[in-house]
């Protein structure tokens, strides 16, 4: 959860920047690149901000489409009755052992999903459901935008607090690339983007690290 406001973010950030009075990069235009920074981060991590959807409803068939916020699919998770749903499943060995699963409509439970990033909107059920058929589903989002106004009022950031390091990289990597005609300025962008990138990098490690633990318990 986070309780860290958009305007102290900026505030840290005009001051790496010794630009007194937002001068050099209006407070506007760094607030874009914070809201840039937040959608940024989402599409690298998709687990970073997500909606839980406990009455998703299918339509009939196996292909279901996403909410049309949704960025990409996380889990789905179980039937309204409770009973859960495995996945992600292989669709080649549905393919290989059931080659018309595809056409399935009358179930009112699900078994298995089906979900290739490739495509990230849809995915399948299986078996096949009746229109109606409802389901529970975690998909990511993107956040949405912080407008000035709201900045003022003293707006927390969308995502958890864990990503304001990489958010203020993110901003400060925006903001000297808007410098690229002076020399030094490119080689400060790139290395913000490189500490953005390790930002994640190390919080991907230290999931994988903790789920590997959780395992062996």
């Amino acid at each position: 959860m986070a309780i860290v406001s958009s305007n102290e973010i900026l505030q840290r950030v005009n001051k790496l920047l010794n630009d007194p009075g937002y001068t050099r990069w209006p407070k506007d235009e760094l607030l874009n690149y914070l809201n840039d920074a937040q959608r940024a981060i989402v599409l690298r991590r998709p687990d970073s901000y997500t909606a839980d959807i406990d009455d998703f409803t299918c339509v009939e068939g196996t292909k279901q489409s996403l909410p049309a916020d949704a960025l990409k699919l996380i889990d789905v998770t179980r039937n309204v009755s409770g009973k859960a749903i495995r996945g992600p499943y292989n669709r080649q060995v549905l393919d290989d052992n059931y080659d018309t699963w595809y056409a399935g409509k009358d179930a009112n439970e699900v078994e298995l999903y089906i979900y290739d990033e490739r495509n990230p909107k849809t995915f399948y059920v299986y078996p096949g459901v009746m229109n109606g058929t409802v389901l529970t589903l975690v998909y990511s989002k993107a956040p949405s935008s912080i407008s000035t106004e709201d900045n003022d009022n003293g707006e927390v950031i969308a995502l958890d607090d864990i990503y304001v390091n990489a958010i203020i990289e993110w901003i400060l990597y925006r903001s000297y690339a808007k410098d690229a005609e002076y020399a030094a300025d490119p080689n400060k962008s790139q290395m913000h983007m490189a500490a953005f990138r390790n930002q994640l990098g190390e919080k991907s490690q230290a999931d994988v690290a903790m789920m590997g633990e959780e395992k062996g318990q």
